[in-house]
């Protein structure tokens, strides 16, 4: 079931454009994006979410033009996680309780923060503070304080930028599983072409990196079969 669609999308900022072909992306499946620097992966992130305004062309998000939604209301359907980790001095629980409290949502229980760290690959107890993590493991935590927002559709800006393979790997089997049982969508981005036959159900493979001042990006999605 097609969930997002572009039309003639494009995007202009000074001196460069981009041009994105129309895209479709489905339903409760895990699509990659691939392409070399400066295609425009993250630029067309942002125009998804509403971080951006398209120059011209149109967005549709489960049949609704984004630019008749309510941004706030776009982004919390369309969150984008970005590859740099943010968290708040505390502990790993208090970063579940500030994110969610500032979304106006519940704090998970204590179980599904577990839940949600597991995924993550990030072993730690709730009560593990923040200060003591490296740069991998607050990418670990923040990914899952991420997951515990409860998007229906997520933008991944590489999220494994700061994972070993092993950990990367780990982090995809299980966050495949936890789209599938809850019924979410996941776009992502990441410098790692190793995983996209493994972990993806689609991929849209952007080409045509900047030339200048001007670029442009075509498009090619073709469709893995996972048996």
């Amino acid at each position: 079931m097609e969930l997002l669609r572009t039309e003639q999308l494009s995007f202009t900022a000074g001196n460069t454009h981009i041009r994105y072909p129309d895209l479709v992306v489905e339903t409760n499946k895990m699509t990659f994006l691939s392409g070399p620097s400066g295609c425009g992966k993250s630029t067309l992130f942002r125009l998804l979410n509403g971080t951006l305004t398209q120059t011209a062309g149109r967005i549709f998000y489960r049949g609704t033009d984004t630019l008749t939604m309510d941004t706030l209301e776009l982004r919390r359907q369309i969150l984008l996680v970005n590859q740099q980790a943010y968290l708040f001095d505390g502990t790993v629980e208090d970063n579940f309780r500030i994110y969610n409290q500032y979304r106006h949502q519940p704090v998970p229980a204590k179980s599904a923060i577990k839940e949600y760290l597991y995924i993550a690959s990030a072993h730690f107890d709730p009560t593990h503070e923040t200060a003591r993590l490296s740069g991998g493991e607050r990418q670990r935590v923040f990914n899952a304080v991420m997951l515990s927002l409860g998007a229906d559709v997520y933008l991944w800006d590489e999220p494994s930028s700061a994972l070993d393979t092993i950990t990367a790997n780990a982090f995809f089997y299980r966050l495949r599983a936890f789209n599938a049982d809850r019924g979410i969508t996941s776009l992502v981005i990441t410098h790692d072409d190793s995983l996209i036959p493994t972990f993806s159900d689609a991929l849209i493979t952007l080409d045509a990196p900047r030339l200048s001042s001007i670029s442009s990006a075509t498009a090619a999605s073709s469709t893995n079969q996972h048996n």
